[in-house]
C-alpha cells in the first residue's frame, strides 16, 4: 500500500508539472534570479492590476574584464496577447555619458515615482502600459553597472559594440523577447548612443544568413537629443533673445557676439566638409562652442538673489531657476528621494544586485573617459538609418541646453530619403491629446519633429501620458483630421480609450522600411504564432496519460483492498491507527489525521461474505474502469486552494504562496562593496560638458 501511495504521489506531481501551462519565462531557471517581487511601497501603494513583471541584475557581458550592465525590465501582466502594444520591447537609455537610466526608470516612463518616504507610487503615465520597456545602465561603470576601472569606454562604435553584447545575453535569459519589435528611446546624450546602436543593429543584420535571427529594429524616440553639438549650440543666443532672458543692453553683449560668431566660423568649416567620410577634429571637440551656454547663464544671473536658489536660469527649463552655478543640477527635486531609494540596502536586494554598488545619478569618472574623440556626432548616420526605419525627435519646448531651435537647424542642413530638410517647415501639424493642443509636427520621409508644449528637457517627467502617445505616434495609432481651415491635426488617446489599428486612409507612412529586417524575421513570427497552439496540446496529452495512470492505479490499489481476507488476518490489524490521506482521491474527506476502525475491527462482528463471481460481461480491462471512475460523481479527489489575506498570487511561480515568504524567492547577493570614492560623481551634471540625461 506504501508503495502505490508513494507512486500516486509521485505520478500526482508529475501531472501538476507537466499540466500547468508555464507562463512566459517561467521555464527559464536562469532568469528567476533576476526576477523582483517586493520593493518598497509595492504592496500598500500600487494597485493589483497597475503591478508589473519585474526582473533586474547586473548581466554579465564580459567575463575576462569583469563587465556587468545593470538592467530593469518592466512588463503588464494584463496586457492581451491579441493587443497592439504585445510583443514590443522598448530599450530606454539616459544620456551624460555616465547618467543612469534609472532617471528614466524612477522620474519619467517608468510605472514607479519615488515619494518622500522613499517607497514607490504609481506613475500613471508609464510606458511599460505600451511594451516591455527595459532601462540599461549604460557604459561601463553607469549607475549600478561595472567593470575593471581601467576599461572604462571612450567611443560611440565601442559603446555599441558593448550594448550588442549585452542583447546578446539579455535574449538569453528571455529567448521569448527575440522576435518582439523593437523601439530605441532615450533622450540627451542619448542622441549620440542610440543613433550608433541602431547603426550596429542594422549591420548586424546584413551580416547574418537567412537561418539566423535578426533583431526587429522599428523605430527611434529620441527627446531632447544632444545629436549635432556645435550646431545646436548656435541656437543659445537666439534662444535667450527669443524668450526675453537677455538683451543687448546686458555689459556682456558683445562679449557673447563674439563667442557666437566664432561657433559659426567653426560650423562653417564643418558644413564645407559635412559629407567627407574622414573624421573632422573641428567635429569631435564642441567644448568652445558649448561655452556659449556657460557663459549665458553667467552674465544673466541675478546678483540681487545671489545664493539662493533662484539666482540662475534653469538649463533644462527656462521658466525655473536654481543656484548658481548648479543652474539646474538641482533639478528634479524628487531626485533626493530617487538617490536615497536607490542607496537603501533593502532596495539593492530586491533588485538582485551581485555588487553592493553606491547609486550615482552621474559619474564624472565615466563622463570623463568617454570623450568620443574618436566618432563621428550621430548626425552623420541619420540619413542611412531613415532609410530603414522611422525616427522621432521630439523637444520639449521650455528646455535650454537641447532646444528646438538648435535640433531644427541640424534638419534642415541633412539631407535624406532624397531631399534635404523639411520640404514645407511651415506645414505644422497640432497635436491633439485628451482634446488639447499639446504640440506641434513635422513629418516628413521617416522623420518626425515634435515640439512639446509646458515641459522641459526630460518631457515625461513632466507630461507622462502625453510623452506615452509617442508610441502611438510611431506605430501609426492615431487619428488624423483637418479643421475647417483645412489644418491637419493628429489625434492621439489615452490607455483604453481608444484602440486603432494602423489604417493608410488615417496614417502616414511612419512604419519601418527595413523590408529585408522585416521578411527575414516573418518564419520566426509564424513559429512563435504556432509554438503556443502546440505546446497546448501537447500539455493536454500528457495530462490525458498521467491522469489515466493515476486512476488506473487507484482502480487496481482500491480492487487490492476490496479482495476477501480471513477474519483473522482482519482482526490482527484492528484497533486505532492513522489513515493515509491520498492526493489524488481522498483529500476532501479527511481533515488532518483522524482515528478510525476498520469495519471488520469488532471481534463480535460476523466475517463478510464472499463476494460472488462477477459475470463475464462485468469484466472490465483498465481503461473501462478508469473511464468509468472518471464518469463518477464521486467528490472525493478535490481540495480548495488556500484563500485570504495571507496569501497573494505570484505572477512567476503561478501558485498561491504565503506573502511572508517573497523574499525567499529573491537571490541576495553575497559579493564585495564597492568602496566610497572621495568626492562628487556630478562633476559635468547630467548632460555632457554641463548637465542631465
Amino acid at each position: 500500500m506504501l508503495a502505490c501511495s508513494l507512486y500516486s504521489l509521485v505520478l500526482l506531481a508529475a501531472c501538476c508539472v507537466f499540466a500547468i501551462p508555464p507562463k512566459e519565462g517561467s521555464d527559464n531557471d536562469a532568469e528567476k534570479q533576476y526576477m523582483v517581487t517586493n520593493l518598497p511601497g509595492l504592496h500598500e501603494n500600487i494597485d493589483d492590476d497597475f503591478k508589473p513583471i519585474m526582473f533586474s541584475g547586473q548581466l554579465e557581458l564580459f567575463p575576462e574584464n569583469n563587465t556587468n550592465y545593470f538592467f530593469w525590465k518592466f512588463s503588464d501582466p494584463n496586457m492581451p496577447k491579441d493587443s497592439i502594444y504585445s510583443n514590443r520591447t522598448i530599450f530606454w537609455l539616459n544620456g551624460g555619458p555616465g547618467c543612469s537610466s534609472m532617471d528614466g526608470a524612477l522620474l519619467e516612463t517608468g510605472p514607479f515615482r519615488i515619494d518622500k518616504s522613499q517607497k514607490v507610487i504609481m506613475n500613471n503615465g508609464s510606458w511599460h502600459k505600451v511594451g516591455d520597456i527595459i532601462y540599461v545602465d549604460q557604459p561601463v561603470g553607469t549607475g549600478f553597472s561595472y567593470g575593471e576601472q581601467d576599461k572604462l569606454l571612450h567611443d560611440l562604435d565601442e559603446m555599441a559594440f558593448y550594448f550588442l553584447k549585452f542583447m546578446q545575453e539579455y535574449y538569453k535569459l528571455y529567448p521569448q523577447d527575440v522576435g518582439n519589435d523593437i523601439y530605441f528611446a532615450g533622450e540627451s546624450y542619448a542622441g549620440q548612443y542610440i543613433p550608433y546602436i541602431a547603426d550596429a543593429i542594422i549591420k548586424r543584420n546584413a551580416r547574418l544568413s537567412t537561418e539566423e535571427t535578426r533583431y526587429n529594429l522599428k523605430g527611434l524616440l529620441i527627446g531632447n537629443g544632444w545629436v549635432s553639438p556645435n550646431e545646436q549650440s548656435l541656437a543659445y543666443l537666439p534662444f535667450f533673445i527669443n524668450k526675453n532672458l537677455i538683451n543687448k543692453d546686458n555689459p556682456q553683449w558683445m562679449q557673447l557676439l563674439k563667442s557666437h560668431e566664432n561657433c559659426q566660423k567653426i560650423v562653417d568649416k564643418i558644413d564645407s566638409h559635412f559629407n567627407d567620410d574622414t573624421l573632422n577634429p573641428l567635429e569631435v571637440d564642441s567644448s568652445q562652442c558649448e561655452s556659449i551656454l556657460t557663459d549665458l547663464l553667467r552674465v544673466t544671473m541675478d546678483r540681487n538673489a545671489a545664493h539662493t536658489k533662484e539666482s540662475c536660469i534653469n538649463m533644462y527649463d527656462y521658466t525655473l531657476r536654481d543656484s548658481y552655478p548648479s543652474c539646474g543640477m538641482n533639478w528634479p527635486s524628487e531626485l533626493p528621494d530617487v538617490t536615497s531609494f536607490l542607496r537603501n540596502e533593502d532596495v539593492k536586494h530586491d533588485l538582485n544586485l551581485k555588487k553592493m554598488k553606491t547609486w550615482h545619478e552621474c559619474s564624472s569618472r565615466v563622463g570623463t573617459n568617454f570623450n568620443a574623440r574618436k566618432s563621428r556626432p550621430s548626425v552623420h548616420l541619420l540619413p542611412d538609418l531613415l532609410e530603414h526605419i522611422p525616427i522621432i525627435l521630439f523637444n520639449g519646448a521650455n528646455d535650454i541646453i537641447c532646444n528646438e531651435e538648435g535640433v531644427l537647424r541640424y534638419i534642415n542642413k541633412l539631407e535624406w530619403n532624397g531631399h534635404k530638410g523639411f520640404e514645407n517647415s511651415d506645414a505644422q501639424i497640432d497635436w491633439i491629446h485628451e482634446d488639447k493642443n499639446v504640440g506641434y509636427i513635422l513629418h516628413e520621409r521617416n522623420l518626425t519633429f515634435i515640439n512639446i508644449y509646458n515641459s522641459s528637457h526630460m518631457v515625461p517627467y513632466d507630461l507622462p501620458d502625453v510623452s506615452r502617445a509617442l508610441m502611438d505616434i510611431i506605430t501609426g495609432n492615431y487619428d488624423r483630421r483637418q479643421d475647417e481651415g483645412g489644418k491637419p491635426s493628429f489625434i492621439t488617446y489615452p490607455i483604453g480609450v481608444k484602440i486603432k489599428g494602423v489604417t493608410e486612409e488615417t496614417t502616414p507612412q511612419l512604419n519601418s522600411t527595413n523590408s529585408s529586417s522585416s521578411n527575414s524575421s516573418s518564419k520566426a513570427e509564424k513559429e512563435e504564432e504556432e509554438e503556443p497552439s502546440i505546446n497546448k496540446f501537447i500539455r493536454l496529452v500528457q495530462l490525458a496519460v498521467i491522469l489515466i495512470v493515476i486512476w488506473g492505479v487507484y482502480i487496481l490499489y482500491a480492487s487490492y483492498k476490496a479482495r476477501p481476507s480471513p477474519v483473522s488476518k482482519k482482526a490482527s490489524r484492528s484497533g486505532t491507527r492513522k489513515k493515509n490521506v491520498q492526493w489524488a482521491d481522498q483529500v476532501s474527506s479527511i481533515q488532518g489525521e483522524e482515528n478510525f476502525s476498520s469495519p471488520s475491527s469488532s471481534s463480535s462482528s460476523p466475517p463478510p461474505p464472499p463476494l460472488p463471481p462477477a459475470p463475464p460481461s462485468s469484466k472490465k480491462g483498465f481503461i473501462a474502469k478508469t473511464l468509468d471512475k472518471l464518469r463518477s460523481k464521486d467528490s472525493r479527489g478535490t481540495y480548495s486552494r488556500a484563500q485570504g489575506e495571507d496569501y497573494i498570487d505570484d505572477i512567476e511561480l503561478g501558485d498561491s504562496i504565503p506573502e511572508g515568504t517573497l523574499d525567499d524567492f529573491i537571490i541576495d547577493s553575497d559579493d564585495e562593496r564597492e568602496e566610497h570614492q572621495s568626492g562628487s560623481d556630478n562633476v559635468h551634471g547630467k548632460h555632457k560638458e554641463t548637465g542631465s540625461t
